[in-house]
């Protein structure tokens, strides 16, 4: 057992997270992407964040550094921005037909993964993992809006 009962819970779960993070980052780079990218896809594709500076607040980097993500995918043919049409100085974005068929292909390595995890641990400890991940969230959630750490 890696973890036993005097090991530190939060020093576990920090631990856990940095692993599994790091497993997902490759699984990722096989891809050609890195979580930053996953997070802007995953955000274009479910439509709320459509302008930069929401994307940016969203997944928890400056607009600087999401503008320098978005150039990159731009130049690479997987996004398109658009001034929007309401607010000259904001400006939207969407995916090209081959930024859709990438995330396609991202989503299914992402499922992918899941799949990994819930059979390293089998339909009832990922039942009880997610109940009490759940439980820790309800107990200490400050209410601030929870953005992905992509460092």
């Amino acid at each position: 057992m890696r973890y036993g009962p005097r090991t530190p819970l939060g020093m576990s779960l920090w631990e856990t997270t940095q692993i599994v993070t790091r497993a997902f980052d490759r699984e990722l780079a096989v891809h050609g992407v890195n979580r930053p990218i996953w997070f802007v896809f995953l955000n274009i594709d479910e439509g709320v964040h459509t302008t930069q500076r929401d994307l940016a607040r969203a997944i928890g980097i400056s607009d600087a550094t999401l503008s320098h993500h978005l150039g990159n995918l731009e130049e690479r043919g997987l996004i398109r921005r658009e001034r929007d049409a309401r607010d000259r100085r904001s400006q939207r974005i969407a995916f090209t037909d081959e930024g859709r068929a990438a995330f396609e292909d991202m989503k299914r390595a992402a499922f992918g993964f899941d799949r990994e995890l819930r059979a390293a641990l089998g339909p009832e400890r990922t039942a009880d993992l997610q109940a009490a991940l759940s439980t820790l969230a309800t107990t200490f959630d400050t209410g601030e809006p929870v953005a992905p750490n992509l460092g």
